[in-house]
């Protein structure tokens, strides 16, 4: 089972990232995190054997905190490279986006990639707060 979300912010992409890696860690197979400039993008793909409940309940959480995500033709190229075994080194240098992480949820990269962009910045993007 796969989902496919888009989140406004850091904060909100890092409370779902938390809530992953408590509540559905061995229930997840691979979970890839990308900033695309104005949304962080989640997927996820979990366990066939995942129970309804557990289902039901990581579906309510994405959808608190996020939307649904159709994904760009980029992004859907972005994520087949990734299954296909390119490095996120290698994709990110191809497509010019940014992935914060692929296989476990991560979400402490999120807080460094956020305090390393805003320094360069000198100021804080909404999507990064």
């Amino acid at each position: 089972m796969t989902f496919l979300y888009c989140f406004n912010n850091a904060s909100l992409t890092q409370r779902m990232l938390f809530y992953l890696q408590q509540k559905m860690r061995w229930h997840l197979k691979i979970t890839t995190t990308i900033f695309s400039n104005e949304v962080w993008i989640i997927r996820l793909i979990l366990a066939p054997s995942l129970g309804d409940t557990l289902r039901g309940n990581c579906e309510a959480m994405l959808n608190e905190y996020g939307v649904p995500y159709q994904a760009s033709p980029m992004i859907a190229r972005v994520l087949e490279d990734l299954d296909s075994g390119a490095s996120p080194v290698e994709v990110m240098n191809r497509y010019r986006v940014s992935i914060l992480s692929h296989g476990a949820p991560a979400p402490d990269e999120i807080e460094c990639f956020r305090a390393r962009f805003i320094s360069g910045l000198g100021y804080c993007p909404e999507a990064l707060g």
